[in-house]
């Protein structure tokens, strides 16, 4: 069996072909893979930068609390002063 050179070419390309093809079906194409982090990771850093900025507030508030009740002190202490001690000379007698 004597193959001629235009046979053997088509073989070859057919052959080809088929590689080609077989080669394409058999897997995907390589994509390249981003890297998530992970969900409960972020959540968790979230979570504790919240926790962190109650407890800050918190502070501030029981500061700014400790300040007015001094404030509230002061101010007791400036109306007891401002009572006058005596009564007034000049009262009218009640008929």
């Amino acid at each position: 069996m004597s193959v001629t050179p235009q046979q053997a070419l088509s073989r070859l390309a057919i052959g080809l072909l088929c590689a080609v093809g077989l080669n394409a079906c058999g897997s995907k194409p390589v994509t390249p893979v981003k890297h998530k982090s992970d969900p409960a990771a972020v959540d968790a850093t979230v979570v504790q930068s919240l926790q962190r900025q109650i407890i800050e507030q918190e502070k501030r508030i029981a500061e700014l609390e400790s300040q007015l009740d001094t404030l509230k002190v002061i101010d007791q202490d400036l109306a007891k002063r401002r009572r006058p001690s005596r009564p007034p000379a000049t009262l009218i007698p009640i008929e």
